[in-house]
């Protein structure tokens, strides 16, 4: 996922709503594992377009990223920005800067919440995968 990182902040803020994880983010998310009502928070905070957010860890062989999508209320289109950080076990391990996206909404479903990201289709699911 592109982005711009100006003006972002140092490091990830804490998610209001918990964290989730996934092998994969984009269009078709499918969340493995996630705090208790994490994704209830979040479905809900978005659905009523009030300020709230979701930390989503992307989890490869050894390395990850971290999202946190922030809901902002008063916008056109209900605003979301997502806020990333990559981070590598290899070498000795390495952090990347967090880059700041701004995104859309696109639409709610029972699947969850469509989100336009930059030109991708992101999927926040509205439960974890069984």
């Amino acid at each position: 996922m592109a982005g711009c990182s100006a003006g972002s902040p140092a490091a990830l803020p804490q998610a209001t709503c918990g964290t989730a994880g996934t092998h994969k983010l984009g269009a078709s998310t499918q969340v493995l594992s996630a705090d208790k009502g994490a994704l209830n928070c979040f479905d809900t905070a978005i659905r009523r377009c009030r300020a709230a957010s979701i930390e989503i860890t992307e989890t490869g062989v050894d390395t990850a990223t971290k999202y946190v999508f922030e809901i902002t209320p008063g916008g056109t289109g209900c605003p979301v920005t997502m806020l990333s950080q990559f981070n590598s076990a290899n070498f000795g391990g390495s952090t990347g800067p967090v880059v700041s996206t701004q995104c859309h909404l696109a639409s709610v479903t029972s699947a969850g919440s469509e989100l336009g990201c930059d030109g991708s289709d992101v999927l926040i699911p509205s439960a974890a995968r069984p």
